[in-house]
């Protein structure tokens, strides 16, 4: 009898540590999945700060900046480079009818320029100036664009956000701006123009759509 209880203990002993050892393999094998996920979805945040700094740089020298005297008022305002052959699109409220502007590209200041066309119900004016092999990026294709695209506007400054809501007239974004940026354009993660930026009376960024901005220019 004394044998035999001993020999219950012994199975009961090496069950238990078996038991344990199947316990121990699951928990680790899940807290090595959960590692797992963590470092893929840190190497994807990585992998788009990269790509966005990489953009940001890429483009700067497609964004032209615009310095207006009206009515003894000054407005700043920002454009984009549409053609390397110079030319140029801004919203129409930066340059009115009989101002002055001054106009800086990639730091050269006071390019000569004159006002091909306006489009007052767009906002939108059309601009030719005397200087060739600019920088002009491509055009992102709208007919791709998603609710929650990762968008950036550059001005003097580059401010980052999601698209919100668009249709064929109007993109809305969830960018937040304080400084005035009307102008500037808007591109996607990987450095193509949606279109112009400028701020709604929320102070949120809404973009004139690059479909538009060609039609207007004739591209």
């Amino acid at each position: 009898m004394q044998i035999n209880n001993i020999f219950k203990a012994i199975i009961i002993i090496l069950l238990g540590a078996l038991g344990g050892t199947i316990a121990c393999f699951f928990v680790f094998k899940n807290q090595s999945s959960f590692i797992q996920v963590v470092n893929k979805e840190e190497k994807i945040y990585i992998e788009e700060n990269t790509a966005l700094t990489s953009a940001i740089k890429n483009v700067g020298d497609s964004v032209v900046a615009i310095s207006t005297e009206y009515n003894k008022k000054k407005i700043q305002g920002f454009g984009l480079v549409l053609t390397t052959d110079g030319l140029i699109v801004t919203l129409a409220e930066n340059m009115p009818q009989n101002s002055q502007s001054s106009i800086a590209i990639n730091g050269e200041q006071n390019i000569s320029y004159q006002v091909l066309k306006r489009d007052l119900e767009n906002n939108l004016a059309l601009i030719k100036v005397d200087k060739n092999n600019l920088q002009a990026k491509g055009f992102f294709d709208l007919s791709k664009l998603v609710m929650g695209e990762r968008v950036f506007v550059l001005s003097n400054s580059a401010n980052e956000g999601i698209i919100k809501i668009f249709n064929d007239d109007l993109i809305k974004t969830n960018i937040i701006e304080n400084e005035m940026i009307n102008g500037a354009p808007v591109f996607d993660i990987n450095g193509n123009v949606l279109g112009i930026a400028y701020r709604n009376i929320n102070n949120f960024i809404d973009i004139i759509p690059v479909s538009k901005i060609k039609s207007f220019a004739g591209l």
